[in-house]
Parts: C-alpha cells; sequence; structure tokens
C-alpha cells in the first residue's frame, strides 16, 4: 500500500511565490499526499489568496512568525503522512519530485531522509543544491553550487538534505523533537541531517527528483547571528566532551576565520558574533535540556558521525557570500 506523504509549505508573506510553487504540487504524478501551507502571520495578503486559489489545501495559521523549522512543525501536528516533505514557498518542483523520494525511502529502510536535485530557478542548467556539504564544525555548504547540471539520476550518500527540500521518515522526525524549532530559521537543514546521522541513518541527493528554487547566496548581521548561534548550540548538545576537546584546534581555526570575517563586514557583523557567542550563556540550560535528549537518540560514535561528514571548507562559498 502505497505510504502517505505530507508536503509542508511555511509561508511568510510568499505572495510572489504562491502560484508557480502551489500548482507544481498539485500536479504530482504521485497521488498519494497532502498539502500543508502553514502561514506565519504574514501581512501581504498571501494566506487569503492561497485560501481562495487553493480551497482544498489544509491551513495552519500562526499567530507570530515561529521561522521555518517552527512553521514545520507547526505543520507536522495537522499531518497524517507516513513522510514528511518540507518545501521551500520560493520553489517549483517537476512532476516526479514526490513520487521519486517516496519509491526511495521505501526501498532503502536505512535512509532517514532523501533530498532532491535543486537547480536555479532562473537558469535550470546550473546547480543550486545536491544535497548539504556539512563540516565536522557545523557549518553547511550547498553541494555543486553554480555547477553545470549533468543531468545524471545516480543517487548519491551526502552529508545533509537541503532545507529548500527534502522528505523525511515521520517517525525520526518525532523522535527528534520535529525540525529544531528553538534555531528559527538558519542551519536546521544541518541539525536534521547531523541528528539523522547520530541516530545511525543515511541521507541521500536523489538527482531524479527536481527542484527549482530562487536562490541567491547572500549574508546579512542577523542571518549570521543565527548561524553561529544555532552551529555552536548543536556542537555542544551533540559532541561528547572528549570530542570536543580533541576537535578544539579546529574550532578554534574556524572561529579565527569567522572572526576575520565579521571584521571585514564591519561593526553590525562583530557584534552579531558577539551576541552569538553571549547567547550560549544565556542558554545554557536550555542547551542542557537538548543535550540530554539529544544523547539519548544516539546510535553512532562521534567518529562514525564524522566519517560521514566534510572535513574539507567550500571557501568559494564561505568567502564568496556578500
Amino acid at each position: 500500500m502505497a505510504k502517505r506523504a505530507s508536503v509542508i509549505l511555511v509561508n511568510y508573506n510568499g505572495m510572489p511565490h504562491l502560484d508557480a510553487c502551489i500548482s507544481s504540487v498539485l500536479k504530482q504524478s504521485y497521488t498519494n499526499f497532502e498539502v500543508i501551507f502553514v502561514d506565519n502571520n504574514s501581512s501581504d495578503g498571501s494566506l487569503e489568496y492561497a485560501r481562495n486559489k487553493f480551497p482544498n489545501l489544509t491551513f495552519v495559521v500562526n499567530d507570530s512568525n515561529l521561522g521555518y523549522a517552527g512553521g514545520i512543525n507547526s505543520g507536522l501536528t495537522y499531518a497524517a503522512g507516513d513522510y514528511i516533505g518540507p518545501l521551500n514557498i520560493d520553489t517549483e518542483v517537476a512532476p516526479n519530485w514526490l513520487g521519486s523520494m517516496v519509491a526511495f525511502l521505501d526501498e532503502n529502510p536505512q535512509v532517514g531522509a532523501v533530498t532532491p536535485k535543486v537547480l536555479l530557478f532562473d537558469d535550470r542548467t546550473k546547480i543550486n543544491a545536491l544535497g548539504l556539504n556539512i563540516h565536522i564544525t557545523g557549518l553547511g555548504f550547498c553541494r555543486g553550487l553554480g555547477k553545470e547540471d549533468n543531468n545524471s539520476v545516480t543517487p548519491e550518500n551526502v552529508p545533509g538534505v537541503s532545507g529548500c527540500s527534502y522528505l523525511i521518515r515521520r517517525q525520526l522526525l518525532e523522535q527528534m523533537g520535529g525540525a529544531p524549532g528553538w534555531c528559527f530559521m538558519g542551519n536546521d537543514d544541518v541539525i536534521v541531517s547531523w541528528l539523522l546521522r547520530l541516530m545511525g541513518y543515511e541521507v541521500y541527493c536523489l538527482p531524479e527528483s527536481m527542484v527549482f528554487h530562487k536562490y541567491s547566496l547572500k549574508m546579512d548581521p542577523g542571518k549570521l547571528f543565527r548561524l553561529e548561534k544555532n552551529r555552536q548550540t548543536l556542537l555542544l548538545s551533540t559532541l561528547r566532551p572528549l570530542t570536543l576537546l580533541a576537535c578544539l584546534p579546529i574550532f578554534l581555526v574556524i572561529e579565527l576565520m569567522i572572526i576575520v570575517y565579521t571584521l571585514a563586514k564591519g561593526r553590525s557583523y562583530i557584534r552579531a558574533k558577539s551576541d552569538a557567542l553571549a547567547s550560549l550563556w544565556r542558554e545554557r540550560s536550555n542547551i542542557k535540556q537538548r543535550r540530554d535528549q539529544y544523547q539519548s537518540l544516539r546510535k553512532a560514535s562521534d567518529l562514525t558521525l564524522f566519517q560521514r561528514l566534510n572535513w574539507n571548507l567550500a571557501w568559494a562559498q564561505l568567502w564568496g557570500i556578500r
């Protein structure tokens, strides 16, 4: 019997994207799915527009902006699917996008999540992401960003899913406490992928499943704050004390590189990095609670986890951010 999938669209003032995204999702060749539209307190009329044009969706309305991860969790509460498929609203999907991923998870029980090939919306010959490369320090990078699409359909074992689109087993998402709502947005895909690896599951990119994404590589102080806070919280919450100590030289090198970047960008970036570090102390009790929670999921050692991650940095993405 075909497994049911729940596609979760998280919307925040996404009016320009609704028609292309929702229309393409509703044209899937796979039919056993539902679409849950989560609105994070939009003010641009996009919720009302979606309700009028696509009345058969399930609508979840939040009283405030809970971020991408929090929005996913709001949708998860109403989802009936065996598989959960978060999808960015600024996308368009191919007709076999969902069915290909469902079939792959059906056939591969040790795979916890699968992510599609994501192409750039305005140049569909170029890669946005073939999943994520995740550095052992928690930095995430788009695999293959900007490269020509070679039209391969061979599944690849990858360090992580792209937060733009992935399909995950509901049971595993619930075991990890849902999407990491505590991070609001930024690194949520890294965190989900990291936890899946810690739980002993594999992650694959499935190129025959395709998404077209309106993507640009950019940074601002608010995003830097969230990325750094969430990255360091992940490390403190999941790695064993001996691992943290052994990797301290690597972590310090990455810290120095990020500090140099913030110095080059100016005062607002320096403040964002400082605030991220300070937040670790303010939220130390929450970090301890998460550590207890995440350690209870552990099926793999830190060494096994690191063997599935990257030791090299994507320098072009690291320094190419505006």
